[in-house]
């Protein structure tokens, strides 16, 4: 009856070898897909958190423009420096211990052996880096320099689209420039923009509940004041300020000092030209600071009321003065042109005196000093008390004139938004956050919240985050794989026993027992090697290499270069799992040729004892 019993041995090994052969990629799958280091070690190996810096963010930063479309201001100049501050503020350590985390919390939960986890990244730390990251950045001398020169250019299209200048301000582009590099300079600027993270980073990380950024302008009105004396007492400026502001009151007085006598009348043309040239630059120029003072001294707060007083009174002489030599051209000039008068218009002429109106002639040979001598004009004599009469002693601008001159009243007044500036500094807080966001400002809380208390992700969240028929085939999945983690040691126990019985099969001596499961155990071991190793690599591998290399084709850029990282982590991983198969059938087809050895010897040694 062997022959039966050793018949029955084909089935079973047959059996056994599939069985096994199954169970090793079973506990393979058990090893790798199901063991959290397994994944882990990959990633180590692939280097990928330092691929991230050293290759995807380049590349990621290569192909973004990081031009002035959205902010009007081109940062394009921090790109090379981007990936210092990230790796500064990430460092590759921190990205693998956080992804590690992940994994040994989320992997065990899946597979069944937990009924829960929880993963809590802390980010409150990485903010402060980041913020200083981006502070020694910016000190970097060549970097806030072009930054600067851009905040500069922002400020000057702004105030030209705008037209937030009024016109007695309203300066060239250079000079506007200049004005802008005096009083803000670029090392007082980085301190505000210091100043500002400062202020602002403890809001998002939780330490306060409201921030406050304010930049003190009081503490650039000396060197604002500086810069627009030397600016204003241009001529141009001059010209401005006399055109708006001074020849509206003088011609509102032109009326009464142009009637002279004999019938003359001066236009006011005339006679804003005459108080012109009595008013010269140099006088302007020697005023300007004082009326700077005067304009500064409201903004500060020093002053409640606003008013500008230009002295005048000195200037009444001259331009009495101007006014009768304008005179004595106009009239000269006149009486140059009367024809001479026959003897019969001469005593006619000399009857009406004196003389309400210009002659028709002139008197033969008769100059016309003799004539201004004969009739009794002195212009200037006679302008003197005009002048003094309608020429106020000195020139005062009320709250109204100026804040007409500075752009208007109401939502316009440029003075009153610039006092409340100058007072208590341009103030940007939470609020005004709020306000400018409206609904969105909840995201704004929401990153708050994750910042403080770090970014915390729980099976809860996972199971609010997916639908309730993932949720079942989530919990079938889990629940299965947990029994099954739970009970494989045991499936080892069905082929120990189709092992177990093929020796006894097989023999009726232990010895031949031992070798009939060991050659089993070495037949499954080989063809275990074989599938494993050059069957999957001459038929398996091109395919699977096939098909993740068309994956990468189909993206260029950075992404390219993240999916061939995939490639390649899919690949090695690919190689360790298989590696592994191969490994275990090594190593039991070591086994077998020890146990074949130990039942050759055990039964050379059993035929020896019996002779």
């Amino acid at each position: 009856m062997m022959w039966l019993r050793r018949a029955i041995i084909l089935p079973l090994a047959l059996l056994f070898i599939i069985l096994s052969i199954l169970l090793l990629v079973v506990f393979r799958v058990n090893a790798t897909v199901g063991n959290p280091d397994f994944y882990n070690e990959q990633l180590r190996q692939a280097d990928i958190y330092n691929f991230i810096y050293t290759e995807v963010l380049p590349a990621a930063l290569e192909e973004t423009e990081l031009g002035d479309a959205d902010i009007g201001l081109d940062i394009s100049q921090l790109k090379p420096h981007i990936m210092g501050i990230a790796e500064q503020t990430l460092p590759p350590e921190w990205l693998e211990a956080q992804v590690e985390q992940t994994i040994e919390q989320v992997v065990p939960y899946l597979w069944g052996d937990t009924e829960g986890f929880q993963v809590n990244i802390t980010l409150k730390d990485r903010v402060e880096a980041g913020a200083q990251a981006l502070k020694d950045t910016l000190h970097k001398e060549e970097i806030f320099s072009e930054l600067y020169d851009g905040i500069i250019g922002l400020i000057i299209a702004k105030l030209e689209a705008d037209a937030e200048l009024p016109p007695f301000f309203a300066f060239s582009v250079e000079e506007m420039e200049r004005v802008l590099r005096t009083v803000l300079p670029e090392a007082w600027v980085l301190r505000q923009v210091d100043a500002a993270i400062d202020e602002v980073v403890p809001y998002f990380t939780g330490d306060t509940e409201r921030f406050t950024v304010r930049i003190e302008i009081i503490d650039r009105l000396d060197a604002l004041e500086e810069v627009l004396a030397d600016m204003l007492g241009r001529a141009e400026s001059y010209e401005r300020l006399f055109e708006v502001a001074l020849a509206p009151v003088i011609e509102q007085s032109t009326g009464e000092m142009a009637q002279l006598p004999i019938g003359l009348s001066l236009t006011s043309e005339e006679v804003l030209a005459a108080v012109r040239e009595t008013m010269p630059l140099e006088w302007y120029q020697a005023r300007v600071s004082d009326i700077l003072a005067q304009l500064f001294s409201y903004l500060k707060g020093e002053s409640e009321t606003l008013e500008v007083t230009i002295p005048l009174g000195e200037r009444k002489p001259a331009i009495a003065r101007a006014l009768g030599e304008l005179a004595d051209q106009k009239l000269e000039s006149i009486f140059d042109s009367l024809p001479e008068c026959t003897s019969g218009h001469l005593w006619e002429l000399l009857a009406k005196a004196p003389l309400e109106t210009i002659p028709e002639c002139k008197p033969p040979g008769m100059s016309y000093q003799e004539f201004k001598e004969l009739v009794g004009i002195d212009f200037e004599l006679m302008l003197i008390p005009l002048v003094d009469m309608w020429v106020p002693d000195q020139w005062t601008l009320s709250e109204a004139e100026l804040r007409q001159m500075f752009g208007g009243e109401g939502e316009e007044d440029f003075l009153e938004k610039a006092r409340e500036w100058v007072q208590t500094g341009l103030v940007f807080t939470s609020e005004d956050l709020r306000e400018n966001l409206g609904p969105d400002y909840e995201t704004v809380e929401k990153v708050r919240r994750w910042i403080a208390t770090g970014l915390i992700f729980t099976d809860q969240d996972l199971r609010q985050g997916i639908g309730s028929e993932q949720l079942g085939t989530l919990e079938q999945a889990r629940s299965t794989l947990g029994m099954v983690r739970r009970w494989l040691m045991a499936a080892w126990v069905i082929p120990a026993l189709l092992l177990l019985a093929i020796g006894v099969l097989g023999s009726r001596r232990w010895s031949a027992r031992l070798l009939w499961a060991a050659v089993v155990l070495a037949a499954m071991a080989v063809l275990a090697y074989l599938a494993f190793g050059p069957l999957f690599s001459a038929m398996a591998q091109p395919r699977i290499d096939e098909a993740l290399m068309s994956a990468v084709g189909q993206v260029s850029g950075f992404q390219a270069l993240a999916a061939e990282k995939g490639v390649s982590l899919a690949q090695n991983a690919i190689d360790s799992f298989i590696g592994g198969l191969r490994g275990q059938a090594l190593g039991l087809l070591i086994v077998s040729g020890v146990l074949i050895g130990v039942g050759v010897v055990w039964h050379f040694w059993g035929r020896i004892r019996q002779t």
